[in-house]
């Protein structure tokens, strides 16, 4: 096999490969915002904190804390519920179709309309 069959087969195998999933980037998101906390965390643990500063310090720490967890609470919980009602949607939706199917066929016969004097 010469380099140049080799390279036209590499881009057969490349077009006829499967596309790749759709990242979430709320993932992405969620850890950005965990890792930079416990980065910053980490940094105002390992350096030494002038005595002035550590109530200001202790007080962002406190303040950001629940918010970088609720973010990240509410990304990975949407994802969960998402998930969720998927499946319940296409359980609702299998359902349907099977009563459907096993339903008989109702047949209606209109009476004729009467047509004389008396109603």
């Amino acid at each position: 096999m010469t380099l140049l069959e080799f390279l036209d087969r590499m881009g057969e195998r490349r077009a006829n490969r499967p596309a790749r999933p759709v990242r979430d980037i709320r993932q992405f998101i969620g850890f950005a915002f965990l890792a930079g906390y416990y980065w910053m965390v980490w940094q105002f643990a390992n350096r030494a904190v002038p005595a002035a500063n550590l109530d200001l310090i202790r007080d962002a720490m406190l303040t950001l804390g629940p918010p970088v967890g609720l973010i990240v609470g509410a990304m990975f919980r949407a994802d969960a519920r998402d998930d969720q009602a998927t499946a319940n949607t296409a359980e609702a939706f299998r359902t349907i179709r099977a009563a459907q199917e096993a339903s008989a066929t109702v047949t209606i016969e209109a009476k004729p309309e009467n047509t004389g004097d008396n109603p």
